[in-house]
C-alpha cells in the first residue's frame, strides 16, 4: 500500500478529542472542556472505519497544547506550546505507548497500516498556543502586524517565518515528525495566514529529501472568485492538493439552496460571455488548476458554519416532509462529492446525518460521534431512519466509486447544464461513468436528451455508453440515435457506469 494520498482514496477527517477513548466523557456540545478521545480510541473503531470503506483517516494536530484558556480547554489541539513532542491527553495507554515521543505517533500509523488505513497529520506552524510566548525566543513572533499574513489570527501568537531561524525551526521540526512519526501526509493549518518564504523552504528541503510526503494545504477560500487564490498554493508554493472548498460552496449553494446549476457548477457553452462556473476553472490551459483531480473535494469540515445536515435541516425543517427533504437532498450532495472529480473526504459523522453549527465558536460544529448510533455490524441501526438512510448511502457510494476507474481518474465532460439539470460524463483510459443531477422538486416529465457529440466526445466512449447500467437498479442506460435518454426523479443524482452496487 502506497503511503502518500493518491486518487483511490477516500479520506475521513476526526477531531480526535471527539471521537472515541476509553475515558471519554459524556458531556453536552457546549461543553468546552477535553471529552477524552484519544488516538488510541481511534485504533479501537479502525474497524468501523474500515466497513465504511474509507483508506485514510485525517487527525487534528498530536503537539502538546497549552493547558487551557480561561474558557476553554484546547481540545482541538490547534493552540500547540511544545511542537516537539505529543499531548499525552491524546493517549490513554489502550493500544499505544504513553510515551510523547514523536515515536508514538509512528507506532500509530503503523496500527492504521495493519487495517488498510492511510494516514494525514495534521500540522500548525502559523501560531502557538495562547500564552505560549515565553516557550519561544522573543524575537520569533510578529508584533502588532496586520492583514492574513502579519496579523495575530484569534489572537494566538503570530510566528513570523521571514525570520530564518523560525523558518530553520519548523523546517527541521516537519522532517523528525517524517522520520520519527513516520508521517507520510501533511494537512498545513492556516497556509494562507504564513509568510511565503517559509513554502519555498519547504519545497526546497523536504520535497528534495522526502518527495513522497504528500502536502495538503487548508487555504479557506470559499466562493467561486476565490479560485485564482487558491491557484497559488497548487501552482506557485508546490501543494500536491488544497480543499476545494469553492465546489463545497457550489454544491451546498445549489443542492441545498436551490441556487443554478449551472451559475454553481458549469456554464452550458452556449456563449463565451457566460459566468463560469467552479469546474470550469478545472483548465490549466484557462488559468485554471494544475489537475484538479489532487483536489481534496468536501461538504463538511470543522470550520465551516454548519454541518451539511444542518445546512439541510435549515432549508427542510420540522418532521415527516421536512426530515425527508433534508435527507434526500443531503444524499444528492453526497452524490455529487463522490461522482466529481477530486479526492473525497468526510468529516466524522457525515456519514450518518451528524448536525452542528458555528455560534460564538465552534464546540457546536465539533459535536462527539454518537456511538450509540452505530450496531454491532458497524453500520448505522436501521430503526434510526435519518442515521441508517444516510450511512448505507455513503456505504454504497465509496463502494461504487472504488470499482470504478472513472470516478477516480476520469476527466470530466459536461453534457448538460442549465438551472435545474446537470449532466456530465467521466471518462478514463478503460471506463466511462455518466452521472445526471435533477436539482428540481419534481421528477422530470420526460427524458432528457443528451447529444453524443463525437467532435468533443471520443467515438469509443459514444460507444462505451451502450453498456453502461445504473449503480443501483442495473437497468440498462437507453442510447439511440447518438443521444443517451435518462429520466431523473426529482432532487436525485442517477449515476451508470459498468460496475454497480
Amino acid at each position: 500500500m502506497d503511503a502518500q494520498i493518491t486518487q483511490d482514496d477516500v479520506i475521513y477527517f476526526i477531531v480526535t478529542d471527539r471521537f472515541f477513548g476509553a475515558n471519554k466523557k459524556s458531556v453536552e456540545p457546549s461543553d468546552t472542556s477535553i471529552h477524552g478521545g484519544t488516538l488510541d480510541g481511534i485504533v479501537e473503531k479502525l474497524d468501523y472505519l474500515a466497513e465504511l470503506g474509507v483508506t485514510a483517516i485525517w487527525v487534528t494536530p498530536v503537539y502538546e497544547n497549552i493547558a487551557k484558556t480561561d474558557s476553554s480547554e484546547p481540545y482541538h489541539y490547534y493552540w500547540p506550546q511544545n511542537f516537539e513532542k505529543m499531548d499525552k491527553r491524546l493517549l490513554d495507554g489502550t493500544h499505544l505507548p504513553k510515551s510523547t515521543a514523536m515515536g508514538t505517533f509512528g507506532k500509530f500509523v503503523a496500527l492504521c497500516k495493519r487495517k488498510g488505513m492511510k494516514v494525514v497529520l495534521d500540522m500548525v506552524v502559523n501560531h502557538a498556543g495562547y500564552g505560549a510566548k515565553g516557550k519561544f525566543k522573543p524575537d520569533w513572533f510578529n508584533e502588532a502586524g496586520s492583514g492574513d499574513i502579519k496579523g495575530e489570527l484569534s489572537g494566538l501568537p503570530d510566528f513570523n517565518h521571514d525570520n530564518p531561524e523560525v523558518l530553520d525551526y519548523f523546517v527541521n521540526n516537519i522532517e523528525d515528525w517524517i522520520e520519527k512519526g513516520k508521517v507520510t501526509n501533511i494537512r498545513m493549518d492556516t497556509v494562507k495566514h504564513v509568510e511565503p518564504k517559509f513554502w519555498h523552504y519547504f519545497k526546497s528541503q523536504i520535497r528534495g529529501e522526502h518527495p513522497d510526503v504528500c502536502l495538503i494545504g487548508e487555504v479557506l477560500c470559499e466562493g467561486k472568485d476565490d479560485v485564482a487564490r487558491l491557484l497559488e498554493y497548487q501552482n506557485y508554493h508546490d501543494f500536491d492538493s488544497i480543499f476545494d472548498f469553492p465546489l463545497c460552496t457550489a454544491l451546498r449553494s445549489a443542492l441545498i439552496y436551490d441556487e443554478s446549476l449551472r451559475y454553481w457548477l458549469a456554464r452550458p457553452r452556449l456563449n463565451d460571455n457566460e459566468p463560469l462556473g467552479v469546474l470550469d476553472n478545472d483548465n490549466p490551459f484557462k488559468g485554471g488548476y494544475r489537475n484538479a483531480n489532487r483536489l481534496v473535494t468536501l461538504l463538511d469540515n470543522h470550520d465551516l458554519q454548519r454541518r451539511i445536515m444542518s445546512h439541510a435541516r435549515t432549508k427542510h425543517p420540522g418532521i415527516g416532509a421536512g426530515l425527508d427533504w433534508a435527507v434526500r437532498v443531503t444524499k444528492l450532495c453526497l452524490g455529487a462529492l463522490f461522482t466529481m472529480r477530486g479526492i473525497p473526504q468526510l468529516c466524522y459523522g457525515t456519514e450518518i446525518g451528524l448536525e452542528g453549527w458555528k455560534g460564538a465558536d465552534d464546540r457546536d460544529l465539533r459535536r462527539d460521534f454518537p456511538w450509540d448510533a452505530i450496531g454491532n455490524d458497524h453500520h448505522a441501526k436501521p430503526h434510526l431512519y435519518k442515521e441508517h438512510q444516510i450511512y448505507e448511502w455513503t456505504w454504497d457510494l465509496i463502494r461504487l466509486r472504488k470499482g470504478n476507474a472513472a470516478l477516480k481518474y476520469g476527466t470530466t465532460i459536461t453534457l448538460w447544464s442549465d438551472d435545474l439539470v446537470y449532466a456530465f460524463l467521466r471518462v478514463a483510459t478503460d471506463d466511462v461513468a455518466l452521472a445526471v443531477i435533477n436539482n428540481g422538486y419534481k421528477p422530470m416529465a420526460g427524458p432528457i436528451h443528451l447529444k453524443l457529440n463525437t467532435s468533443v466526445i471520443p467515438q469509443r466512449v459514444a460507444d462505451a455508453l451502450a453498456s453502461l447500467k445504473h449503480w443501483k437498479t442495473a437497468q440498462p442506460l437507453t442510447v439511440q440515435n447518438g443521444e443517451a435518454l435518462v429520466t431523473v426523479d426529482a432532487k436525485t443524482i442517477d449515476i451508470f457506469c459498468r460496475n454497480g452496487v
